[in-house]
């Protein structure tokens, strides 16, 4: 019986065999077949040396640790790696780090199939003629690797005409991908978004000044559904900022991801110090970043104002603008020159 023969067979180590969990063995019967000895589990031999190659250059060439590289495999199969090598050799060329490969290849992992020569380097070379630094442009990169993806002729440069007509120099458009910061696509972003959101801008009175201050500052808020920023729009106008003064962007990048419960905490902390519902308003009015801090740092600044600089806490709410410099650093010097002056 096989159970009786098995003490006298050869038990062979899977070495060439994926393993999940436990040790596995082939048992070799008389007759040369192989059996698995634990049938109940899963169980695969790497007949497919495509995926066995891939996955061990995943790791060993591009940094991604053996979970990573195996996921990424089931979207990619490397047959060789001299069109890999020179991917990776380009990247490295352009200052990407370690670090940066390794989050491009895990997000991206055919990419190595591209040719570098005709796919990636155009794009980059495109990037650097418009002002974007190679720092800049590796973290882009690394954090939204789609942008690999996306057309030059197609996508990229469209995009980039589109911004120029809004914001006119390179300079600020560069600015723009730097505050987008990579984290968001902002190729596609523009494309679906910005034209509809700059009309709906304009239809509430945004000049086109302010409208190319606005958006290199603050991109996320122009490359969301133009529903919300309708909503947007109409909360910062029921609080009482006209859209002509240059206060309404910046309450519009306050509010913006603020939720109602938050704001409702952040005024209660005012209230402890006398404000009304009308001081804050006027405020936020006035300066709308007095919103945007924290507790500690709104309780730090008022104490510090009131208690060791003897200011009332309505000459505060008054006269906030003029106190702009004091809630980024509490300077006694700035402090003394404003009491002259209130």
């Amino acid at each position: 019986m096989f159970s009786v023969q098995c003490r006298k067979q050869l038990m062979v180590p899977l070495s060439n065999a994926r393993v999940y969990g436990i040790t596995r063995f082939l048992v070799a019967g008389k007759d040369g077949i192989l059996f698995r000895l634990f049938s109940s589990k899963r169980f695969e031999i790497e007949g497919d040396n495509k995926q066995s190659f891939t996955v061990s250059y995943l790791i060993n060439s591009c940094g991604l640790s053996s979970e990573a590289a195996i996921s990424a495999s089931k979207k990619l199969q490397l047959s060789s790696s001299e069109k890999p090598d020179l991917m990776l050799a380009l990247f490295k060329s352009h200052g990407f780090s370690n670090a940066h490969i390794s989050k491009i290849i895990a997000k991206l992992p055919i990419i190595l199939k591209a040719d570098p020569e005709k796919t990636v380097l155009p794009k980059f070379k495109f990037f650097y003629s418009i002002g974007v630094p190679a720092p800049v442009l590796a973290r882009m990169v690394s954090l939204n690797p789609i942008i690999l993806r996306r057309s030059l002729q197609d996508r990229i440069i469209p995009v980039y005409n589109i911004l120029k007509t809004l914001l006119q120099t390179d300079e600020r458009i560069v600015y723009f991908i730097k505050r987008i910061g990579g984290n968001y696509n902002f190729i596609d972003g523009v494309l679906r978004y910005i034209h509809s959101n700059v009309a709906t801008l304009r239809k509430y009175g945004l000049s086109e000044s302010k409208i190319s201050f606005f958006l290199p500052k603050n991109p996320k808020i122009l490359l969301i559904e133009t529903d919300r920023l309708a909503v947007l729009v109409d909360r910062v106008i029921e609080l009482g900022i006209d859209t002509t003064k240059v206060q309404f962007v910046v309450a519009m990048e306050t509010l913006f991801g603020m939720s109602e419960s938050t704001w409702e905490h952040k005024k209660e902390v005012y209230q402890r110090w006398g404000w009304s519902e009308s001081d804050i308003l006027k405020a936020f009015s006035l300066h709308p970043k007095c919103m945007s801090l924290s507790e500690t740092k709104i309780m730090s600044v008022m104490e510090f104002l009131v208690n060791e600089m003897s200011f009332q806490p309505l000459d505060i709410a008054n006269y906030l603008l003029s106190f702009a410099t004091i809630w980024r650093r509490e300077s006694s010097q700035d402090v003394a020159l404003l009491k002259l002056c209130c």
